[in-house]
């Protein structure tokens, strides 16, 4: 019993021997990664294959959360990560590199991000105090125009946190989502009726809806009462449908928009957009044109929409 006792040791002696433990996915194994956010870098000497470290984790968290890039609160992380084993693997050919690793406590991780989060929270809350103070439609939207950046930048650092944190859950989550939720059901309160005239009409209407639906605002059918706003486009093909240019059949459109405020029974915008498309099929360019015409004149619907909205 003895004798196979000492074989077994003698067996795991030798299974240690042989596992390098010079390589990086063996050191950062002694690390708990559920407590630890770790990183490695290498360099040509031990302080630059620390600073390598930092920045590979600097770009792990940007390229984890995109949107994320750019922020301070990033570099307040990487500001509080430790460097922790710094070696050779002598093993290796090249004898003179040196590898290290960078060292996040998650926790501490989580303690950076929070006063941010808190600031806005506080922001938020403020605002959506605004918001409860009326039933009015229109009343306190400049308040919820104002959280929207906000919203945006919250989200993002929510996205960071839970990247960062040990439980990868959000933060005060069911807080965030009452602000969101109010902003959201504010915005969507606002109907507007969508009336669009012309051919190719239906091309028109997917994407003046999808941009309003996108912004928050409902759109919705002509005919609907609940309608306090009304955006009319009238959209007509101009005299390129028939020419020929090059080997393409040409088409050329336009759209005239009219936004109306429906309570006040006021026409508070007008404009006008343009488009022109060729391709080997009239039926298709014609398709281009009014898609062209559809982009344009949502992005400036939006934007006029978004700018009266402001002052009510």
């Amino acid at each position: 019993m003895k004798k196979w006792f000492i074989l077994v040791c003698a067996a795991g002696l030798c299974a240690c021997a042989g596992v390098n433990k010079n390589t990086i996915s063996y050191q950062m194994s002694k690390y708990d990664q559920h407590t630890y956010y770790v990183v490695a870098g290498e360099g040509a000497d031990k302080e630059t294959a620390s600073a390598d470290a930092l920045s590979n984790m600097k770009k792990a968290l940007e390229q984890a959360v995109p949107d994320a890039k750019g922020f301070s609160q990033i570099d307040d992380i990487v500001a509080n990560a430790k460097i922790g084993k710094v070696w050779r693997d002598k093993s290796s050919k090249d004898q003179k590199r040196y590898f290290a690793l960078a060292v996040l406590k998650r926790q501490t991780g989580e303690k950076v991000l929070e006063p941010s989060m808190n600031e806005l929270d506080a922001r938020l809350g403020a605002l959506a105090t605004q918001l409860q103070a009326t039933e009015d439609k229109f009343a306190g939207l400049r308040a919820a125009f104002a959280m929207q950046p906000l919203i945006v930048k919250r989200n993002i650092l929510q996205d960071l946190y839970i990247f960062v944190s040990e439980d990868h859950q959000g933060y005060e989550t069911e807080r965030f989502n009452q602000y969101k939720k109010l902003y959201n059901d504010r915005l969507a309160a606002v109907k507007v009726a969508v009336i669009l005239r012309g051919e190719e009409s239906h091309v028109l209407l997917s994407r003046v809806t999808d941009a309003m639906n996108q912004m928050g605002l409902s759109a919705v059918d002509a005919n609907d009462p609940s309608a306090v706003l009304s955006v009319e486009v009238d959209a007509q093909v101009d005299g390129y449908g028939s020419d020929r240019v090059k080997g393409l059949e040409w088409a050329a459109t336009s759209a005239a928009v009219s936004l109306r405020d429906l309570q006040a029974g006021a026409t508070f915008a007008r404009l006008n957009v343009y488009d022109r498309a060729g391709t080997s099929r009239k039926a298709d360019s014609l398709r281009k044109s009014m898609e062209g015409i559809g982009d344009k004149s949502s992005v400036e619907i939006i934007k006029r929409l978004t700018d009266y909205l402001k002052t009510k």
